[in-house]
């Protein structure tokens, strides 16, 4: 697909069945809170849809029967410009949605502040973690593949990295991959995640405890977690079994 192609293509690049379990959310949420109503993200959604005539903010009407990628973009250029004053305004959350629904973002674009459960059930994801089981054990295979013919050390620790914490995700691994805790009966936790990540700083730094694990299996562990979660769109290793580019 060309340039574009991809540009004339529609805005929505996600599941029909994820897109409506968030905008299923984001009614309750605006039940929940009528002065905040009608919000930046369901008009967002609405609009990619096809459901509104106008842009939510632009107040263009769509190329064609359906925003297109293109128009996504354009909107949400015209959304960042809009004038903030310290404030947060449904322009914002027009913003989220869009890079949601175009796949530039992986966080959940739903207002309000994040339940602990977290919003993974809604992308087919459990808890804080967005990934699927089949994505996740997808890079699973993807980083035990590479572990066989890494090029140096730092590369083979990362995919360890990597393999470790998707299998504790999994089940697979009865410990957690830094701390060695034995895993919690009903899957990690936003908590039991957040305490590993920062176990894996300690690894990729070379502090403390730290140093029992080499510094590239401790980056490969922040940036699987980092991936699980949402923050970062790019899978942690590549279709070929490497680090990420750039991740040095």
């Amino acid at each position: 697909m060309t340039i574009a192609e991809s540009e004339t293509g529609p805005a929505v690049r996600r599941p029909p069945e994820h897109v409506t379990a968030v905008y299923d959310a984001i009614t309750a949420w605006e039940a929940a809170n009528p002065e905040s109503a009608p919000s930046g993200e369901g008009q967002a959604i609405l609009w990619a849809l096809g459901k509104c005539d106008q842009a939510p903010i632009s107040g263009r009407p769509a190329s064609g029967d359906l925003p297109t990628l293109g128009d996504a973009c354009a909107e949400i250029d015209t959304a960042e410009r809009v004038p903030r004053e310290g404030r947060i305004i449904p322009a914002d959350g027009v913003v989220s949605a869009l890079r949601w629904l175009i796949g530039a973002k992986d966080g959940v674009p739903v207002p309000g502040r994040r339940p602990a459960e977290g919003w993974g059930h809604l992308v087919g994801g459990r808890g804080v973690v967005l990934r699927s089981e089949a994505d996740i054990k997808q890079i699973a295979e993807t980083a035990r593949a590479g572990l066989a013919d890494a090029p140096d050390e730092w590369d083979r620790a990362w995919c360890s990295g990597t393999a470790a914490v998707c299998e504790w995700m999994l089940g697979t691994r009865s410990k957690s991959p830094v701390r060695d805790t034995p895993r919690p009966m009903n899957g990690p936790t936003g908590v039991n995640l957040g305490m590993e990540e920062r176990a894996a700083e300690d690894v990729s730094r070379q502090l403390g405890r730290g140093r029992r694990h080499s510094p590239g299996y401790g980056d490969g562990v922040i940036r699987t977690i980092q991936w699980l979660r949402g923050q970062i769109t790019v899978p942690p290793v590549t279709e070929q079994g490497r680090p990420t580019p750039g991740s040095r």
